[in-house]
Parts: C-alpha cells; structure tokens; sequence
C-alpha cells in the first residue's frame, strides 16, 4: 500500500487527497450556490468587483468575494488581481441566456431532493434499495417526481438542458446521410431528435414517448419548425415501438433499466427493424477496467448516481452492451466515441 505523493502534477500526499475527497463536494456547491444566486448572469456583461456582484444579487460583499475567490480556484470565474473577477468559458455556460446553458443541469443537481438522496449513498450499497426507497417509500425517482411537481420542473428543465448537448453531439458524430426516418424511443420532449433533424436536413423523424410526454414533444417539434418533419407519438416502448424507421434511436434510455427490461426494450425495437435497419444507443461507455481520469470521473458518477435514483440501473461496458444487444437478437457493428463523454453504440439485426 502506497502513502507517498500521488504521481499527478501538483497532487497532494495520499492522507491529503484522501482527506480532500472528503470534502470535494463542497467546491460543487460553491458552483451550485453562484447559480442560485445568479452570479454567472451578474458578471455576463464584462468584468466586476465582488462589491458589484454583490449588489447585483443582492447578497453580501464580503461573502461574495469569498464564494468568487473559490470559483476562481475552479475555473469557473477568473480573479484579475486588481478586484475585479470576470467568467471563464466555464462559467459563461452557467449564464440563463447562453447557448446550451447547463445553468439548469447545475439546479436540478442541485435540488434539495437530489442532495438528499445522495446523502443516502452507503444506505443503497448496503441495503441494494433506491435512495427513494429509504427515504420516500417509492421505488425510484421518477414515482417521487409524480408526487413533486416543483422537483418535477426542476428535473424536467436540466434533463432538456442534457439532451440539448447530447443532441448536438449525436448529429455531427454519426453519419445520418444514409438515412430517411429517425424513431427515437423514449426521446422525452424531443431535444435530442429535433437536434438531429435540424442538422440533417432530409431526415424526417417519429418519437415515441408516454402520451403525456409525447404532447410535449410535439409541441416542441413545432416551436422548432419541424412539424412536418417530426412526428409524436404516445405508446409504450416495451409493448411495442412504431415501424418504418431505418435509425432507431435509444437516447439515455437503456442505462435506466436493469437487464431484463433493457432486453424487453431492445427485442421491441428488433421486432420492427428491416434487415438494413441500424440501432443506436446513445449512453456512456465505461471502461472495462478503471484509471483514474477525468473522463472516467464524469462516467462513474453518473453511474452511482443510477443507482441511487433507479437501483438496477446503470452505465455499461462494450461487453455488457453487447451481451445485451446479443439477446435482444441484435448484433454490435461498433461504438463511436464523441468529445462529450458519451458514445454512440450502433447494432443491426443479427
């Protein structure tokens, strides 16, 4: 067992690290609370004093030259030295205005119901149950979030702010030109299809969501100019999945459920599928075998957060998806990595 330094540039001693470890999720509440606090919009027209961004918030001085001090040691602002801090690109992303804002992502991790449940991380390890489970006696988030609309809205608005970004990698990191008609299963409102289609100007798409869902997706078809290009559709993926499509499109959708019901999920899609057809799933990739990076970071904390929120839900390796799509009488063609830290599995029927 090595106690020495870590081999990293500027990493502390073993006991520091560890100890730092500890206590790293306070730098993400430092990030949360500017947010809250709307300190990203207060310094989007130029560089400010900790003073004037206080002013602009109406929040303390000297507390807010604090919480800036600590944003700067993050990246997310940048301290000028002579009293004044201005956004870096990180922080411009937190901005309510700017293009593809994760200022919603950043609330909805944010939430007092998504700290609470982490709270309750070794209660799951130990116990196998959701945190929802322990604390609210429903069996994982998304029967909490019918019973919360407030948290409900909160969700909604940072899963759309996801699907935003994942979307517009998706449409430039797979070649859609082959295709006519994208079904995109379980698309939610639709940001991640309506992505795809606005970059793809021939393409046409159907999505396929609950009946509630699927109004609002066609909506949001509508607000984007693609009515006549996009169809919404309410139905139930594990009954069945609309046919004529030549790409069917699984966004954030298999890394929701356990074994059995992703194969339910995918043999749906299969059932439909023309020999020539192609299936994408748009999911995290975890590494076989773990290194520490920060690539790797962002997936494993996505996958514990599945299984706080969903218990048998989780982020899968190439082989697992492939045993998976294998089931499903699918085979892997090949997994297409993107600059997100999410990948593009593509299957056709075996």
């Amino acid at each position: 067992m090595r106690t020495d330094v870590g081999t990293q540039p500027g990493s502390l001693p073993a006991p520091a690290m560890a100890a730092w470890l500890t206590m790293a999720y306070r730098g993400s509440q430092a990030v949360i609370a500017a947010t809250k606090l709307n300190v990203p919009d207060a310094l989007g027209k130029g560089p400010r004093t900790s003073a004037e961004v206080a002013q602009a918030t109406g929040t303390r001085p000297d507390a807010m030259h604090r919480l800036l001090r600590a944003l700067a040691a993050f990246d997310v602002v940048r301290d000028l030295g002579d009293g004044r801090f201005e956004l870096t690109a990180i922080g411009d992303s937190l901005r309510a205005d700017a293009p593809n804002s994760v200022r919603p992502m950043a609330l909805m991790y944010g939430s007092d119901s998504s700290w609470e449940a982490c709270g309750q991380l070794a209660e799951c390890v130990r116990t196998g149950e959701t945190a929802y489970r322990i604390l609210h006696g429903v069996d994982n988030l998304f029967p909490y979030l019918d019973k919360d609309p407030e948290q409900a809205r909160i969700f909604d608005a940072g899963q759309s702010a996801s699907a935003a970004l994942v979307g517009a990698v998706a449409a430039q990191a797979y070649d859609f030109s082959g295709g006519r008609r994208v079904v995109d299963v379980g698309g939610g409102r639709g940001t991640v299809l309506a992505s795809i289609l606005k970059a793809h100007p021939g393409l046409r798409g159907t999505l396929l969501d609950l009946p509630r869902v699927a109004q609002g997706a066609a909506a949001h078809f509508a607000s984007e100019g693609l009515a006549d290009r996009a169809t919404a559709v309410g139905g139930d993926m594990f009954a069945g999945v609309p046919a004529g499509g030549d790409i069917y499109l699984l966004s954030h959708v298999i890394h929701d459920w356990g074994e059995e019901d992703s194969i339910k999920i995918l043999r749906s899609c299969r059932r439909v599928m023309p020999a020539d057809a192609r299936l994408l799933i748009l999911d995290r990739v975890m590494p076989e075998r773990v290194e520490p990076s920060l690539e790797v970071q962002v997936k494993v904390v996505q996958d514990i957060t599945m299984m706080i929120a969903h218990g048998t839900a989780r982020e899968r390796t190439a082989r697992e998806f492939e045993a998976l799509l294998d089931a499903a009488g699918l085979r892997l063609v090949r997994i297409l990595p993107t600059p997100a830290p999410v990948s593009l599995v593509e299957a056709a029927p075996a």
